[in-house]
């Protein structure tokens, strides 16, 4: 094979790449944007008369949009420092999430 015949090739395996890494920066995109609209859509219907019912009720919707922010950079990221912070956030949330639920059970949530 001829060197301008194998740096077209090159040229060709390099340039089909760039729609592969816009696609999948386009699908992280699209994924928080639905984890952030499902959760403004969850805080919205944790409103309620009583203050602390209505901050129990969307603090669990918040937590919950940051356990699912955090899995779509778990999926994406290759920093270490980002994946720890994302798997320690995702744990803390979880535990929060169970006490919330559990002190909205006991308080006729």
């Amino acid at each position: 094979m001829s060197k301008k015949l194998l740096a077209c090739a090159f040229a060709i395996v390099a340039l089909s790449a760039i729609p592969l890494q816009a696609s999948a920066q386009d699908g992280a995109m699209d994924s928080y944007k639905q984890s952030m609209e499902k959760m403004n859509a969850d805080m919205q219907k944790g409103m309620d008369t009583d203050a602390t019912k209505a901050w129990v009720k969307m603090m669990i919707a918040h937590h919950q949009g940051a356990i699912d922010m955090n899995k779509v950079v778990l999926k994406e990221t290759k920093d270490p420092m980002i994946r720890k912070m994302a798997e320690k956030g995702t744990s803390e949330q979880e535990t929060e999430i169970k006490q919330l639920q559990s002190w909205l059970s006991k308080h006729g949530g």
